[in-house]
């Protein structure tokens, strides 16, 4: 081959190696890229978690439970650890002392009550729940209205004063709204749910309470 042929073919050569080089550069760089834009928002999702689990540390959660025809509604309450997950649950409700009976009293004539879940209540599955992030000020404001409403010791009635108008209280002391109460629970904390949708607090259910 001529020598200018030779430096001619060298030439194409290298720029072909060059264009190849260049070209998977620019892969790699783009893959790199994809690889920041896809990290980033985890990360930053991850340090938004622990701002606001720092900022709402505690919840209530509004909860019907599956139980016969009626259903059950109650609240759990607690801390949130730092990932905003519950740590720590505590019940409240109202219900008859007496079992079945009680029940069915209670459709006629107030019946002595108590506002302890029952441990049978809390292992029945849940129709639906709701959950509110609190402040610091917000869950004591939450321990003083359980408080207050158990240091009424209300009876329990069905037509009267049921688990519902206990819940009820709990929400409207947190400055809820709520719905009429003479209802079955499967429809009321869906109801309650709905009525503060706009008020509600957001953080993430990695974990539920149990």
């Amino acid at each position: 081959m001529p020598r200018g042929g030779a430096a001619f073919w060298g030439a194409g050569m290298a720029g072909n190696v060059a264009q190849k080089i260049f070209r998977k550069t620019l892969v790699v760089a783009a893959l790199f890229s994809s690889c920041s834009i896809a990290v980033t928002p985890v990360w930053a999702a991850g340090q938004t978690e622990i701002i606001q689990a720092n900022r709402y540390p505690y919840y209530v959660e509004f909860r019907a439970a599956v139980d016969g025809v009626y259903g059950h509604s109650y609240i759990a309450y607690g801390r949130l650890d730092a990932l905003g997950r519950p740590a720590t649950v505590i019940y409240a409700d109202i219900h008859p002392i007496g079992g079945f009976t009680s029940m069915v009293l209670g459709h006629f004539s107030a019946m002595k009550a108590s506002t302890n879940p029952e441990k049978e209540t809390l292992g029945h599955k849940l129709s639906s729940r709701f959950r509110q992030p609190l402040t610091a000020a917000e869950y004591n404001r939450l321990n003083s209205v359980i408080a207050s409403i158990r240091a009424a010791r209300h009876s329990w009635s069905v037509l009267a004063y049921n688990c519902n108008d206990f819940v009820a209280d709990v929400a409207r002391g947190m400055g809820m709204r709520t719905p009429m109460t003479l209802a079955l629970p499967y429809a009321f904390i869906p109801t309650l749910q709905a009525m503060n949708e706009r008020t509600l607090r957001s953080l993430p259910a990695l974990r539920e309470a149990p």
